[in-house]
């Protein structure tokens, strides 16, 4: 074969690989939106549950209203002597894995009503994967149609990573409020991807590994069994986020709110969070709505004996963690922005002696008795505070 021949086949595969990278890519970044079935992308709110829709998820029944929350549907107007509710969160309010009656705003709105003369109606919007930043798009595009007469966020501790991971993606106003956080299938997994582990000289190459995890096709790569053979598993065990240096990290690490000592990135990240709980305070108060914060406590918070499969899938170690600085963050942030700020976690660790489980055995999620626990925090919490019409 002669020299230019040659030449001209290099080139021609080098130009085929290229192309056929280029569609690989292009046709991963067109797959569909998000991963569960039961959720759609969506360009405002990155993910929402599907509207109408009732099928199994997690082995139960999961239905959705008109508005694409796991309730059934409300009037519009709301009727004279109803005080609504809306419950704003993530999987914990949305009530991953169990019946929609024994969800947390469930629960407590059978509560409201056993105690309490006037009715009550408590209205789930939580949804899996949400934190503040999608929180308050939910609470202007839907939330604020159903007239609701008190908003509660339920914030869970890794509303810090979940804040990180969409404020990436998100557009926002001149008044730095966000407008719309459309899904990225390039820049989320990058950012969720733990790095390779190399020897220190070889950390010259950070950056290309970076510039790669952009990819979706390396990204899908990382994930199939061969490129976690060859580069390691993507799975953070406690072993494994210490081996990746990882203990503490706010991008990666689950747990890293709750640890003793405050690790990189988590300041820059409670600021932001805690930034998008005031823009929802403002939302809701321009309204002439009252916002409370509910602090979620995890299982590994409550006792060393909840969860321990579940809290080990998400890279947290066995023992109780009795850190209380997310606690007291919290609720110093809650008296400095004039936000009532309600703590379940006393009441938690005092039944699980006597109720437990009240986390799954192998789901960091509650147990129908856990929600039931939380739930009645919420209206102690509530009337002890003046935040309802009912007294305790």
């Amino acid at each position: 074969m002669s020299p230019r021949r040659r030449i001209a086949l290099s080139l021609l595969v080098a130009v085929g690989g290229a192309v056929g990278l280029v569609g690989a890519e292009m046709a991963a970044r067109w797959a569909p939106s998000h991963a569960r079935s039961y959720m759609v992308g969506d360009p405002v709110l990155h993910h929402r549950p599907r509207v109408n829709d009732a099928r199994k998820v997690v082995g139960v029944e999961y239905r959705t209203n008109s508005l694409g929350l796991r309730d059934r549907e409300y009037a519009v107007p709301k009727p004279p002597g109803v005080f609504r509710i809306l419950m704003l969160g993530d999987s914990f309010t949305e009530g991953g894995g169990l019946l929609a009656e024994d969800t947390i705003p469930k629960q407590l709105e059978a509560q409201l009503n056993a105690r309490c003369e006037r009715t009550f109606e408590v209205v789930n919007a939580g949804v899996a994967s949400y934190s503040p930043i999608l929180e308050y798009l939910l609470l202007k595009t839907v939330g604020l149609t159903l007239q609701p007469d008190l908003v509660i966020l339920e914030f869970d501790m890794t509303d810090l990573k979940d804040d990180l991971i969409r404020t990436a993606t998100a557009k926002f106003d001149a008044r730095g409020r966000p407008v719309a956080v459309p899904p990225d299938l390039r820049r989320e997994p990058a950012l969720l991807m733990p790095p390779i582990r190399k020897p220190r000289w070889l950390r010259v190459l950070d950056p290309v590994e970076a510039w790669l995890g952009r990819s979706k096709v390396y990204y899908d790569f990382r994930r199939s069994p061969y490129g976690e053979r060859l580069l390691g598993s993507l799975k953070l065990t406690p072993e494994r986020l210490e081996q990746l240096g990882l203990i503490g990290n706010v991008q990666y690490d689950y747990g890293a709110p709750t640890r003793d000592v405050e690790g990189p990135q988590e300041r820059e990240a409670w600021a932001r969070s805690e930034r998008y709980l005031v823009d929802i305070r403002d939302l809701a108060w321009t309204q002439r709505i009252s916002f409370v914060l509910v602090i979620n406590p995890h299982a590994h918070q409550v006792s060393a004996l909840e969860s321990p499969v579940g809290r080990f899938r998400e890279g947290v170690g066995p023992g109780l963690y009795t850190s209380d600085r997310p606690f007291r963050r919290l609720e110093h942030f809650g008296r400095s922005k004039d936000i009532p700020v309600i703590n379940p976690l006393r009441l938690l660790r005092e039944r699980t002696a006597v109720e437990r489980p009240l986390f799954k055995h192998d789901d960091i999620h509650h147990t129908p008795a856990g929600a039931r626990v939380v739930a009645e925090a919420v209206w102690h919490g509530l009337a002890q505070r003046g935040s309802i019409p009912c007294r305790d």
